[in-house]
């Protein structure tokens, strides 16, 4: 009897041990769109450092792909169930913190509102010579096609997404921009982003909008390309806090982790989609990002650009948009242009105004 009592003593103490140790873990729930293996390896060392700087914190990560990513995050904020901290692109930042989803972060940390910038990257006219003429633009790809055309048509005068509304520059502006691409680039070529990519490198076209990752590819082929620089669109990742999170100052903890130039930096350097830490100006000094002669075209580009607007409607608008830039791509008569751009106008317009 005494042996039974004191092996369920035993027993009881371990479990009460191990329920001890549970509740002594903190869990963050972290969403973030970097979902491809070389990429998640990646954060995932970061991620385990900053747990060994902070015992008892399990940080819990779960990718989003940019196809859908979106739609899971507002499903998840309209069940309750949203993670603590959410990695998102900025343009698509403001639509969820319109609706007052997120928490306010730290002055020193916080750059966009209740946002705080990780990394940020750019599309740079990128080709063969020193000064390609555009080749390529995409079509059917969701996201990219305004990154890589809109700065040509920036170049040539319009000034669609400088400002909000955006309705205000579906103009004669526009048209003009689109007759001028057409005659400096009259054999636009029309396809998806992984395509021109190919192409550019390929020969094929002499130039394309691209994105840093175009670097370490035409470095293994062996290929030399050259920067156009311009100004273009700045993308930025930002980190953001839910306002339901109970691990409020463990989040920010972890922000302020991932924001930091030296931890950014690490990230940049084995991953070349990712571009360039958010402190522009310190990369600007960096010997990483000074190495070769594509990458400094890139980080020029970046500090001569901007991030697009900030509005809750981007996201409903930019499918109408990127129709209507790969119609445009496509048609070359001044009155069918001029059609087309209304036509866009009014459906904005209807948007802007829900």
């Amino acid at each position: 009897m005494k042996h039974w009592l004191y092996a369920a003593l035993v027993i009881s103490g371990a479990l009460l041990h191990g329920c001890a140790d549970a509740d002594t873990t903190t869990h963050i729930r972290m969403w973030h769109f970097w979902s491809e293996p070389a990429q998640r390896r990646v954060l995932d060392s970061l991620i385990s450092v900053f747990e060994s700087e902070h015992p008892g914190v399990d940080v819990e990560l779960t990718e989003l792909t940019w196809t859908d990513g979106t739609s899971k995050l507002q499903l998840a904020f309209n069940a309750g169930t949203q993670p603590d901290v959410v990695h998102l692109g900025l343009d698509w930042f403001a639509d969820f913190d319109a609706g007052g989803v997120f928490d306010s972060l730290p002055a020193d940390i916080a750059t966009d509102g209740n946002a705080a910038r990780w990394l940020v990257n750019v599309r740079a006219l990128v080709g063969p010579n020193p000064a390609p003429t555009i080749g390529a633009c995409a079509v059917s790809d969701a996201h990219n096609v305004i990154k890589r055309i809109l700065p040509a048509l920036w170049e040539r005068g319009s000034t669609l997404y400088t400002r909000q509304p955006v309705s205000a520059d579906l103009n004669s502006g526009l048209v003009t921009a689109f007759l001028r691409l057409h005659r400096d680039a009259p054999n636009l070529v029309l396809d998806r982003s992984r395509q021109l990519d190919e192409m550019l490198l390929r020969g094929n076209v002499s130039g394309v909008f691209t994105g840093p990752w175009i670097v370490d590819m035409a470095r293994q082929r062996g290929v030399t390309l050259h920067t156009t620089v311009m100004p273009s669109i700045l993308n930025a990742d930002v980190l953001a806090v839910t306002r339901t999170s109970q691990h409020r100052d463990l989040s920010i903890a972890l922000i302020r982790f991932l924001t930091q130039y030296d931890h950014a930096r690490a990230f940049c350097e084995r991953i070349s989609d990712a571009g360039f830490p958010a402190d522009l100006a310190r990369a600007q000094s960096d010997t990483l990002f000074m190495r070769d002669s594509l990458l400094r075209g890139f980080l020029a580009t970046a500090l001569q650009s901007r991030t697009l607007p900030r509005s809750a409607t981007l996201l409903r608008i930019e499918p109408v948009i990127e129709e209507m830039i790969s119609r445009a791509c496509m048609t070359k008569d001044s009155s069918a242009l001029s059609t087309l751009v209304a036509s866009t106008r009014a459906r904005v317009l209807m948007e802007e105004s829900r």
